[in-house]
């Protein structure tokens, strides 16, 4: 960490050129001298990328960045947040602590924290950043945090771990034994030093396959944001013997959507079938990763077009639906000469479901071009392929 970097002169030059060239400021030099230009490029670049996924980080001075694929490896601030809502008590340790930023939420909603991150210079940035936003009950342990949690007496509320998805080439991994730390080996050690165990891991994950692997899981969290599944969350409970729930949360800036449910309910669940009635109900991200299918046609008394078409529908608006809705004005057959009619040359927001056909292919054959209020939905119900057009429903 070069402390230069700090200096209010360069701390201007850094945020002056934050949308700048960088191949042109690469070229042009440091204007600096004794500092490095590749520094100064490090800080922008890493910077530029906090400007939405960590906004507090960027409108803070004198915060120092890592490289800038530390900053694409950590949580938003958004998921952090949420995150830290979901937990609280006297003590955390983060296992896995990198940037910090899961570090730094869980600090308002605990009274001590532990952060371990065994890259020098990346602990070294994390404690300065922690003074600099005050958050003066985090310590930084410059150590591997299952080699500190073997040496280590002590016990907490909660554990936390956000496993490594990335081999030694930096290429993405998703399955739990491939993800460093492996946590599925490090059940016994977790347990021994807290009752509460959060564990992250890829979106991608099939949420059965944690729940096999892992021991005394109670809840399962899928947080998405603006309707993009972003992280997958496993609460281990020493002790507990229940079913587990899963709750999807999808944030967006009108307000979050909730919906949870007993994993086994999903199997219990009978849906209900029909032909597109006045309204289209599709489930947000979050709960379509949860795979409540039939649970979501009981629960809300409505129809799905069809058991592999996870699309709904009602002739009465429902109220707090988990997904968007559509007020549908045509439905017709897929029969590509006299839909092409109706549909040749619309701009609307083209979406599949169930459907053999892909969006792009659609969209060629239909000369459809992207944009407007128009929705148009290729589909299936009661087995046969369908065209859906609509708008989204006002709120209310």
């Amino acid at each position: 960490m070069n402390k230069d970097l700090l200096h209010i002169d360069i701390q201007g030059f850094i945020t002056k050129n934050i949308g700048s060239n960088i191949p042109e400021l690469i070229l042009k030099g440091t204007p600096f001298e004794g500092l490095d230009i590749k520094e100064l490029i490090e800080q922008i670049e890493a910077k530029k990328k906090c400007e939405t996924k960590l906004n507090t980080w960027f409108e803070t001075p004198s915060v120092y960045y890592p490289n800038k694929l530390n900053i694409e490896q950590t949580s938003s601030e958004t998921t952090a947040l949420i995150k830290s809502k979901l937990i609280g008590g006297e003590s955390i340790l983060d296992l896995t602590g990198g940037f910090g930023v899961d570090s730094y939420y869980f600090s308002k909603q605990f009274q001590s924290v532990i952060h371990c991150e065994m890259n020098p210079k990346l602990a070294q940035i994390a404690t300065h950043n922690f003074n600099v936003m005050g958050a003066k009950n985090i310590t930084t342990l410059t150590k591997d945090g299952i080699e500190f949690l073997k040496s280590c007496p002590d016990t907490f509320d909660w554990l936390y771990i956000d496993p490594s998805r990335r081999d030694a080439q930096k290429h993405k991994k998703f399955l739990m034994d491939d993800c460093s730390p492996n946590v599925t080996t490090h059940q016994d050690l977790f347990f021994k030093h807290a009752n509460n165990i959060l564990i992250k891991l890829s979106p991608m994950l099939d949420i059965s396959v944690g729940i096999l692997a892992l021991k005394q899981v109670k809840s399962i969290y899928i947080i998405a944001v603006k309707n993009e599944v972003k992280e997958l969350l496993f609460h281990q409970e020493k002790g507990f013997e229940g079913r587990a729930t899963i709750h999807t949360i999808n944030s967006h800036p009108k307000g979050d959507e909730h919906f949870s449910f007993e994993l086994s309910q999903e199997g219990h669940a009978a849906a209900t079938f029909s032909a597109p009635k006045t309204y289209l109900y599709e489930p947000n991200a979050a709960v379509m990763k949860s795979g409540a299918f039939q649970l979501i046609s009981q629960q809300f008394g409505l129809d799905k077009l069809d058991l592999n078409t996870h699309l709904y529908t009602s002739n009465d608006r429902i109220a707090n639906f988990p997904g968007k809705i559509y007020t549908i004005s045509e439905t017709h057959p897929y029969q590509k000469k006299s839909l092409k009619k109706r549909i040749g040359g619309l701009k609307a927001n083209v979406k599949t479901r169930n459907f053999s056909e892909k969006i792009e292919t659609l969209k060629s054959n239909f000369k459809l071009t992207d944009g407007g209020d128009l929705y148009l939905f290729f589909t299936a119900s009661n087995g046969k392929k369908i065209a859906v057009i609509g708008r989204l429903a006002p709120c209310y």
